[in-house]
């Protein structure tokens, strides 16, 4: 190998078998792979001294069934013109008629010859110009010997069918099954896995779903090729491979690349069985499978397939609890241990030693606005000092919704965005008080209430506040069972509506729970407006739950 292109192939010396035992032979085959080979640095050459490669050093790995599907296309379009050439400018007589078969022929000759040097030449000059069509002038040298016989098998039917043409012979449709046009055309895993990507990047942007979401959805990409194979040919998908997929996944164990970084998947699932380790839920392989399928949606609309063979897959195991018992609300002996225990008694002002700590607006109001609202962490974790506000009858409520600018806000869903009234019990222990008070330094903290708390890379508020209270501070007042957590308090809040008889519109204006059998109707008018949901909101009461102590002395009506 020429030194100053050692790095673009990745090796120093090219080796290859020409598998004859004659001397005479070796030498034949050595001139046609020296062509090859001049070929190929010439190629490299090219791609150095271009200013629109610069900087790529390796070479591009480019899959071989894209570019043979290009290969197909172009000898439809050159057999088409050729076809129609014959139209426009037909033989003059049949002695021009023998010249132009007899070229056909000796063509032909060359192409199939090995040991024409022409041959080589030709198929090079082709296979750079075909690279070049498909924007794939960088491949690997296994890929590029690989196309260059499947650009010479193209060139060899464009002869056979002009041939065919001249003697008016029109019975044969193809000759190398590689270009039968009904031959159902295939991609590997992995470029479906692209495209699919790459249609859904689209949507999600054009939608505003988050990119957590986004990634969430890569990563079982991910996975999925794993368990396939990215060479795996889509057209090839069957129930049995669906079958392996759901068996893989039922064994997949949690946080596989935290637990085992950096193991094959067989390895990680090995070894987290040997452990005893947690797989992923009936609901988590569902996620899987649903993506799994929409994947071959894609395939079975580009015509790769012809019916999809996940269609009705769903995970082995079956979930044994039911969706609404998913998370469990807290017990009220939890809620009086936690808002009744030592951390809020030392947040009274009279405390012989008070919490002062920089976390302690968080750690206080979090689970307090939580308890007595029905928002999510985040939901309270980015208010702005602004989304506190009053309705003309005097109703303080927290305007819940999306926000750009600098401290920007988002929200899960549609229904996300909702006025939800503040409760009595919160107005007592000093929530406008509170939001004034900070309101005041906002020009130095900007518009957050709690500005300590910064937002991961999704732009999630609520991811440290979130973590810390569920591994430290809630289990220093009380114990959770296996499906409590922080975000339990929302279902807390429902439970509380239930109990007092709330109608399906404040369940819905609150925390935005869709109820069913829902009328168009129902959004006539201002259906969210906190005047008409603030008594259902202070009817929410827990049993045994007294917050008497962290009442202030000075309320503002």
């Amino acid at each position: 190998m020429p030194k100053h292109l050692v790095d673009a192939l990745g090796r120093t010396f090219i080796k290859r078998s020409l598998g004859v035992t004659s001397r005479a032979d070796a030498k034949r085959l050595r001139a046609i792979e020296d062509v090859k080979t001049d070929a190929l640095f010439a190629s490299l050459e090219e791609t150095q001294n271009s200013p629109s490669k610069a900087g790529s050093s390796k070479l591009q790995d480019i899959s071989l069934h894209m570019l043979t599907e290009h290969v197909r296309l172009t000898v439809q379009k050159l057999d088409k013109r050729s076809a129609a050439q014959f139209l426009m400018d037909p033989p003059e007589d049949s002695d021009d008629l023998y010249e132009r078969k007899q070229n056909a022929k000796i063509e032909l000759g060359i192409l199939t010859s090995y040991g024409d040097p022409t041959r080589d030449g030709w198929v090079s000059d082709a296979t750079h110009q075909l690279l070049k069509e498909a924007g794939a002038s960088n491949v690997a040298s296994e890929t590029y010997w690989d196309f260059a016989e499947i650009v010479r098998r193209g060139l060899v039917e464009v002869q056979r069918k002009k041939i065919d043409r001249y003697d008016d012979r029109h019975d044969r449709l193809f000759y190398d099954h590689l270009f039968n046009p009904s031959r159902s055309s295939s991609i590997s895993f992995s470029e479906l896995a692209q495209i699919f990507i790459t249609e859904r990047e689209a949507e999600y942007h054009l939608n505003g779903v988050s990119q957590k979401r986004f990634d969430k959805v890569k990563a079982i990409v991910e996975t999925l090729q794993e368990i396939i194979g990215s060479e795996k040919m889509v057209a090839t998908i069957d129930d049995d491979l669906v079958q392996h997929v759901r068996g893989m996944l039922a064994k997949l164990p949690t946080n596989r690349n935290k637990r085992f970084p950096g193991l094959p998947l067989e390895d990680a699932i090995l070894r987290s069985q040997s452990n005893g380790g947690s797989i992923l839920s009936p609901l988590s392989q569902s996620n899987y499978l649903d993506v799994f399928r929409d994947m071959l949606k894609v395939a079975l609309r580009k015509k790769l397939l012809s019916n999809n063979p996940a269609a009705e897959a769903r995970p082995l195991k079956k979930d044994n609890v039911a969706s609404d018992q998913k998370r469990l609300p807290w017990t009220h002996h939890q809620l009086k241990g936690f808002f009744e225990g030592k951390f809020y008694h030392r947040c009274v002002p009279s405390a012989l030693k008070p919490y002062t700590k920089a976390d302690r607006e968080w750690r206080f109001w979090l689970p307090l606005i939580m308890l007595f609202s029905g928002a999510r962490p985040n939901e309270v974790a980015q208010l702005h000092f602004s989304d506190l506000k009053q309705t003309d009858k005097g109703t303080w409520y927290l305007d819940l919704a999306e926000g750009g600018g600098e401290d920007a806000k988002s929200l899960k869903t549609e229904s996300s965005r909702r006025r939800v009234p503040v409760h009595s019990e919160l107005l007592k222990i000093g929530l406008v008080e509170f939001v004034k008070t900070r309101n005041d330094a906002a020009s130095k903290n900007g518009q957050r209430l709690f500005w300590g708390l910064i937002p991961n890379k999704y732009g999630n508020c609520a991811w440290y506040a979130a973590r810390r209270l569920n591994e430290h501070f809630i289990p220093e007042e009380i114990e959770l069972g296996q499906r409590q957590s922080l975000y339990s308090l929302r279902h807390n809040v429902r439970d509380a509506l239930r109990r007092i008889k709330a109608p399906s519109e404040t369940l819905l204006a609150i925390a935005g729970w869709s109820p069913s059998g829902k009328a168009i109707s129902d959004d006539y008018g201002d259906p969210g407006n906190p005047d008409l949901h603030v008594e259902w909101v202070n009817g929410i009461a827990y049993e045994g739950l007294d917050l008497m102590f962290l009442h202030q002395s000075k309320n503002l009506e």
